[in-house]
């Protein structure tokens, strides 16, 4: 990419919130490489809540929903706006045709992001796509980032933790009985696709035996989404857990996380939150890849993989016997969750 002037870059995000967790490395990069450009961050109404702490960014934008060309009439005023704030170059995490589109009708002059068929021509600087699968997503924002001249900062995430989210979590603690002296063991036991849960009386299992081997107050994690999975969860417990799911943000999740000796989860937005905050991590993969989405730092993560004999990643919506969460076993989790916990 020719060396031009990027005074006011524009950065078009990824939709999950675990995606955008892994997005932080390159935005990161890109602000030390431009420490006095103004960067704006496009991201789904989901997404705002945890990049508008994000101390790279001046401002984060929400985008519409939609996709396809008959979504540009909802974009159209935010075109209209792009064009007014005339933005030099965007990068485009997301390979979207359309937003490739509506950076394009924005009249951006540099446009990078990763080539696909159809919206190649829609680029300035074209980043060649890997091999489907084959290497972290971390790393596959940050060679967006490369291919316009900019080092990689390190690979781990940026979630900061703002002094009003600690003090929602501090509150919450403190209203499910946790002293100070407590080991809290958080559980995430959702994911946003079935087939990457560890079944249910796994978790009431692991819970139970958490609380009697090592004293540990067990904590239930989650959006509210999750309730009716923990309710099932608890209905199998010996010991009476804490609840905090569906009581935070994202972001204030992270700060309750914070407070925890230990997260265990299945792989997904919590799981990454809980790497950024810090905490040590007990991660359960099975029809995703942990070389694609799993922890980074293996000093601080353990992640039990039980997909033996199944092509990975899969992508199917339905099994009908989902042998690779099962293959994980209860004295597993529980032997990985000893070594920070002994």
């Amino acid at each position: 990419m020719p060396k031009l002037s990027r005074k006011r870059v524009l950065l078009v995000s990824v939709n999950w919130l675990g995606d955008l967790l892994f997005m932080t490395p390159a935005i990161r990069a890109i602000r030390r490489a431009n420490p006095d450009s103004w960067i704006t961050c496009l991201a789904p109404l989901r997404g705002v809540d945890l990049l508008k702490g994000n101390p790279h960014l001046n401002e984060v934008i929400p985008m519409p929903a939609g996709r396809g060309f008959i979504s540009l009439i909802r974009w159209w005023p935010l075109i209209l706006r792009l064009r007014s704030e005339r933005f030099d170059t965007a990068f485009l995490f997301h390979r979207s045709f359309t937003r490739a589109f509506i950076v394009w009708a924005a009249g951006i002059p540099q446009r990078v992001g990763t080539r696909t068929w159809k919206r190649g021509w829609l680029l300035t600087t074209a980043v060649e796509p890997t091999p489907k699968d084959s290497i972290s997503k971390v790393d596959t924002f940050l060679r967006v980032v490369e291919a316009a001249g900019i080092r990689p900062d390190g690979r781990h995430y940026d979630a900061p933790l703002l002094p009003e989210d600690r003090k929602v979590a501090d509150a919450l603690i403190r209203e499910l009985g946790v002293g100070e002296r407590d080991r809290v063991v958080a559980l995430h036991a959702g994911a946003n696709w079935r087939l990457k849960r560890w079944p249910a009386r796994n978790f009431a299992q692991l819970a139970d035996a958490l609380a009697a081997r090592y004293g540990a107050k067990i904590l239930f994690v989650g959006g509210e989404g999750d309730l009716p999975l923990i309710q099932g969860i608890l209905q199998r417990m010996q010991t009476r857990p804490l609840v905090a799911a569906g009581r935070t943000s994202f972001r204030q999740l992270g700060a309750l996380l914070a407070r925890t000796s230990l997260l265990i989860s299945n792989d997904s937005g919590p799981l990454h939150l809980g790497i950024a905050a810090g905490v040590p991590v007990v991660a359960l993969f099975g029809p995703t890849d942990p070389k694609l989405t799993g922890p980074l730092d293996s000093a601080r993560a353990v992640t039990l993989f039980g997909s033996i004999g199944c092509p990975v990643p899969c992508y199917q919506l339905r099994c009908p016997i989902n042998l690779c969460m099962h293959q994980i076993s209860v004295e597993q989790v529980l032997s990985a969750a000893g070594k920070f916990l002994s």
